[in-house]
């Protein structure tokens, strides 16, 4: 069983749900800390300008880098469904298909929610559902407890769901211990992924890693459902 793993992402790229599509099962570390760099509260989309800007889920950080993510509660203070409706309608309502992926997506703007865990979750659902991707999902808070970190994290979760080649992102290479996974029987396969260029509005010059949102809103359902099986041919070696 070829398994991948991954943090949540709010609303992922393509090369995030390439990953999930090409994995059997994919893991969701949901008992780890936030990463301040990451997309696992934020994620790009473009200006009217064809600037690129942050939409961000605030949330409560006292503490937050000794909690676990799906701990993490959301700043109700701060009207951050409101600001995303508004954003997302100012910047794309007159792309091509706007109304088709809004009459899907809308409605997670209209609940409450308590955590980023709930949204973020909420989001990559959306985009499975958007795509056509049907692989398993499992949540790292369902499996065992493991003390390991980083690579031994990553080894036990593999070993835990009886996975026998592990899908890494190709970022990862540099890090990786891949004789400790050899040694557990387990193959070490590296992500390969090139982004498609596609049409956007507002830009003539191909702005890529943006939210998954931008490539919906732009060349819609279909289309983006192709895109994603031409990079599925994009085989690791």
């Amino acid at each position: 069983m070829k398994v991948g793993i991954h943090q949540l992402h709010y609303f992922p790229w393509l090369g995030y749900m390439n990953k999930m599509a090409k994995s059997d099962a994919f893991i969701i570390l949901d008992d780890v800390q936030l990463s301040d760099s990451s997309f696992m509260f934020r994620h790009k989309l473009l200006c009217k300008n064809g600037s690129e800007k942050y939409i961000t889920i605030p949330f409560n950080k006292k503490d937050y880098m000794h909690r676990k993510y799906r701990q993490l509660e959301i700043n109700s203070a701060v009207p951050w469904q409101k600001n995303h409706i508004n954003f997302i309608k100012d910047t794309y309502s007159k792309a091509p298909y706007f109304k088709e992926i809004w009459d899907v997506i809308g409605g997670l703007f209209e609940k409450e929610y308590k955590t980023l865990f709930e949204v973020t979750n909420q989001s990559v659902l959306l985009m499975r559902e958007l795509l056509d991707v049907k692989t398993k999902l499992i949540y790292q808070s369902e499996l065992p407890e493991t003390a390991g970190k980083k690579n031994d994290l990553v080894l036990d979760l593999c070993k835990e769901v009886n996975a026998d080649i592990y899908l890494s992102g190709n970022g990862a290479r540099k890090y990786m211990d891949v004789e400790s996974f050899d040694k557990e029987g387990i193959k070490v396969q590296f992500q390969k992924f090139t982004l498609p260029e596609y049409k956007q509005i507002y830009t003539e010059n191909f702005v890529p890693g943006l939210c998954g949102l931008d490539m919906l809103f732009n060349i819609g359902i279909d289309d983006s459902r192709e895109l994603l099986k031409q990079t599925l041919q994009q085989k690791e070696d």
